[in-house]
Formats: structure tokens, C-alpha cells, sequence
């Protein structure tokens, strides 16, 4: 159709049969959200353009991970210069510390602040850093949120957010310090987390692309919730059906639960309060969005929640889970990075 918008990818699939890993060019369509495949190796059509109404542009970014008719594409670079230049314009990425310390309340806005400019948060870490290295970035906190944001205009944008919340957010201008924070909490290390008295909230891939996580984080540290760790995490297919092991069997919808939390960054926050695992339950509600709005409208299931599988969040179902769901987030996850 001429005139029409579309934004091409190289992406990769890793062919588990064959354990081969297989390249493509992705097309997206803007005006009718319509995909299309091509076999970069044959040069043939591979997929039909046909609607994907599920897949929005903003999950469409090189390093994201897409779940494509069960599967999943990584995306690898640009497949043509119009659409390099297109999202690569006035793009830039941009630094900050949130002060966990005094102003954890904070945190949840500054976030939804940062994605209601349009930006992406590409890493986040609850990190505690050492006097020194504190002192080096200026952070205002030892323990902190250590946050790497992208997107147009990013640094004009995030100077507007650190201004807004300028008791709790440092904005780390200086190249070398951006440098030495990435090597200090990037990767595997030291976690905060408390593996023991505590549950986890893993906010899903879709609650993540719809901009939810701020919303969701305020709402924990509101319900009296103590934030002891949190990170993004990007699930492979093993990694998911390896968290969600319990519910083969048991869940009709495992697989398709496998699919969403492996469809792209998701976060794990570790909380700690009296009773944790059934607190944190209330506040998630039930499984089903659906009952969620009848019986508990205000839990964030309801509010945030599309059906049982987009449901916003994953929380500990038992009290001895929630430090095994912690330990595999903070420690085995957190170590393969």
C-alpha cells in the first residue's frame, strides 16, 4: 500500500528442535497493526502479513524480546535505514538514583513520571552502594534505584523528572560516573534481597509495556509494603516454565502464563512486612481480573489486570515460596546476567 508506514527489524529465533538459531526480517505496520516475516537465509516470505492487534510499537526496540505466535523473536537491529532514523532520532539514554533510603514513597512516581514522558526503562536495581561510589555519583542515598531510561529528548525529559522530585532523584550527567555505575550494579553481584520473611511481586511483561509498573511499585510502598529488592529481569522460555513449574498441571492456562512472562522485561520486587505472602495476595486480588472486579475492584489485579494471563502481577502463593521465588529472581537470575 503506498504511503504506508512500516517498521522493519532484523529478529532471531532460537530453533530448539533443530538448536539452531534462525534470522528474519520483521516488518510492523503501523496503520493496521499488521506483521510480516521474511527467511533472511532463503529470501522468502516466511510469514503472511496478517493482523497482530496484541503486539503495540512501543514492545518494538533492539534488545527486546517479542513473543510472536508462541515465539520468541529477539530483536537484533534495524532492518532498513528509514526506520533506523526514525526511532533513533534525538534518541538518548540517561541515568538516575532514587533515594530508597528517605524517599522510597517517591519511587513510584518518579517511575510513572519517566514512562508518562515516553520513555523506556531499560534497567532498574535497588542497589546499595558503597559510601565511596556514593559519594563519586553524588547520589543522594546509599541505598538507591539505580535507573537507565531511553528514548527522545531523553535527557531534556529526565532533567524535568529530577527537578520534579528533586529530594530524592539524582540525575547522573557525568559519562564516567554513568561508566562506573553501570560496571558497580550491572551484572551479576550483590543483592539486597532478604530471602527469608518476605514475598515477591513480579510485575509482567504487559503491565510493563502499558506503563503500570510506577502505579504498582507506589501502591506496595502505600499499602505499608518495605521495598528490600527489585530488578528487570528478561525471562527466556526455560527461565519462565523453570518459575512457574508449580502450576504445570495444575493451571490450564500454564503455557500461555510461560508465554507472557517470557515475552519481555518483567520486574521482581521482594517484599517484607508482617504476614507478607497474604498480604501481598490481598492487595494483588485473585487470579481473574474479572473477579477481581466485582469482589476487590481496588486490588491491583482489577485495576491493572486484562484477563488471566495479562493479569498485571505474579505474587508467592505460600509462605514457604516466597523465599525460593526470591532466591531464583535475586540470586540465580540476577548471577546469569
Amino acid at each position: 500500500m503506498v504511503g504506508e508506514q512500516r517498521d522493519t527489524f532484523v529478529v532471531e529465533y532460537f530453533d530448539p528442535q533443530a538448536s539452531l538459531s534462525r534470522t528474519y526480517q520483521f516488518c510492523y505496520f503501523t496503520d493496521d497493526k499488521t506483521i510480516e516475516m521474511y527467511n533472511l537465509k532463503t529470501k522468502r516470505l516466511f510469514l503472511k502479513r496478517c493482523a497482530y492487534p496484541s503486539l503495540s510499537p512501543n514492545e518494538l526496540y533492539v534488545g527486546a524480546t517479542i513473543n510472536v505466535f508462541s515465539r520468541p523473536l529477539r530483536i537484533i537491529d534495524y532492518g532498513d535505514d528509514a526506520t533506523r532514523k526514525r526511532l533513533t532520532a534525538n534518541s538518548g539514554e540517561c541515568m538516575i538514583t532514587v533515594d530508597m533510603q528517605h524517599h522510597s514513597a517517591a519511587a513510584g512516581s518518579v517511575i510513572e513520571a519517566l514512562t508518562t514522558q515516553g520513555l523506556r526503562i531499560t534497567f532498574i536495581r535497588l542497589v546499595e552502594l558503597s559510601k565511596s561510589l556514593a559519594a563519586r555519583v553524588a547520589s543522594k542515598a546509599q541505598r538507591c534505584l539505580v535507573v537507565l531510561a531511553s528514548g527522545a529528548g531523553a535527557r531534556e525529559k529526565v532533567a524535568s523528572v529530577a527537578a520534579s522530585f528533586s529530594a530524592a532523584v539524582t540525575q547522573i550527567s557525568s559519562e564516567s560516573a554513568v561508566q562506573e555505575l553501570k560496571e558497580a550494579v550491572m551484572g551479576p553481584g550483590e543483592s539486597t534481597a532478604a530471602l527469608k520473611n518476605c514475598a515477591v511481586c513480579v510485575i509482567k511483561p504487559h503491565a510493563i509495556t502499558s506503563g503500570h509498573q510506577g502505579p504498582i511499585l507506589h501502591r506496595l510502598v502505600e499499602e505499608g509494603f518495605y521495598i528490600s529488592a527489585l530488578g528487570s529481569y528478561q525471562l527466556t522460555v526455560a527461565d519462565a516454565e523453570d518459575f512457574l513449574e508449580v502450576y504445570n498441571g495444575v493451571l490450564p492456562e500454564y503455557k500461555k502464563l510461560v508465554e507472557q512472562m517470557s515475552s519481555g522485561p518483567c520486574w521482581a520486587v521482594e517484599v517484607c512486612a508482617e504476614n507478607a505472602v497474604p498480604a501481598l495476595r490481598a492487595v494483588c486480588g485473585p487470579q481473574d481480573p474479572e473477579v477481581c472486579h466485582v469482589l476487590f475492584p481496588h486490588t491491583l489485579r482489577s485495576m491493572y489486570g486484562v484477563d488471566r494471563i495479562r493479569n498485571a502481577v505474579h505474587c508467592t502463593d505460600l509462605e514457604e515460596d516466597g523465599p525460593l521465588e526470591s532466591e531464583f529472581f535475586f540470586s540465580l537470575l540476577q548471577n546469569k546476567q
